[in-house]
């Protein structure tokens, strides 16, 4: 038996999980002290994103446009303002966010509405919980010692760079490595390079395209027999392999040869501190 030391919680809330096999995560938030909308939880992002029609109701004006990268290309976005954001009882006000009917793409993949994207321009400052097991979403405030016992795996991460805060880890896989992979809640399922599989000689097979921002991504469907952070390995794990990595690369200015997606990371009790730059992975399911 594992006693686990629970961090100190300044707010939590519970998260629903769509788009069937390979699901996001979608979290209520409160903007502008209305809602709760329904947002995914995307450490993938740099930035809160809304959808069109929410700016509509809360009357959020755009300040700029710019271009931006999504997984699937080149995407569009403008940026506004709002006065606040909330999710449960975690508030901050005055939030950069960006615009874009892009998420009217993914809405349609995962076959519910989606308001908008939590990304890092909110999460940065929170030790973030992601309790798959009991779909509940957890956040401290500022730096947090995480959770303790024999079942807890903390694990440092890097940032890629300011304009691109994706988290960075170094995986080993098949029992090579390290790779650098990106940890993505906004991945319904882990991928690798083409690079990387063909170096590694994983067999793949067609599979459906994926949705990403900036449209459809064509994907091989494949499995590695380990994918290791650290001291936690998920054995025989299903991933696709994609080009669109080569392309995300060259945005976040370092070399990525695959990402961590939902299909890891929910077998799993996952703390991601921002202040720390730790990883912390306890078994769900012991």
């Amino acid at each position: 038996m594992c006693l686990v030391q629970e961090p100190p919680v300044s707010g939590s809330v519970p998260f629903r999980l769509a788009g069937g096999q390979n699901p996001l995560i979608l979290v209520p938030v409160n903007v502008d002290d209305r809602g709760p909308f329904e947002f995914i939880l995307d450490t993938g992002a740099s930035h809160c994103l809304l959808s069109p029609e929410l700016c509509a109701v809360l009357g959020v004006r755009p300040e700029k446009e710019q271009r931006a990268t999504g997984a699937a290309g080149s995407v569009q976005l403008a940026f506004g303002h709002v006065m606040s954001m909330a999710v449960g009882s975690v508030r901050k006000t005055n939030v950069p966010v960006g615009i874009t009917s892009e998420l009217e793409r993914i809405a349609a993949a995962i076959r519910t509405r989606v308001d908008g994207d939590l990304g890092f321009s909110f999460l940065k400052d929170f030790s973030l919980t992601i309790d798959y097991k009991a779909r509940t979403l957890y956040f401290a405030l500022g730096s947090s010692s995480g959770h303790k016992g024999p079942l807890a795996h903390s694990i440092p991460f890097e940032l890629a760079a300011p304009h691109k805060p994706l988290i960075l880890v170094q995986v080993a896989v098949n029992d090579q490595g390290p790779f650098q992979f990106a940890l993505d809640t906004g991945a319904s399922r882990s991928m690798v390079s083409s690079e990387l599989a063909q170096k590694l000689a994983i067999q793949t097979l067609e599979d459906s395209p994926a949705t990403g921002g900036g449209g459809q991504i064509k994907i091989l469907a494949g499995k590695v027999d380990s994918l290791a952070i650290g001291d936690v390995t998920v054995g025989d794990h299903d991933v696709g392999v994609a080009e669109f990595l080569t392309m995300l690369s060259a945005a976040a200015d370092r070399k990525l040869d695959g990402i961590i997606g939902f299909n890891f990371l929910n077998q799993f009790r996952v703390t991601i501190d921002y202040p720390r730059r730790k990883l912390e992975l306890v078994n769900a399911y012991v």
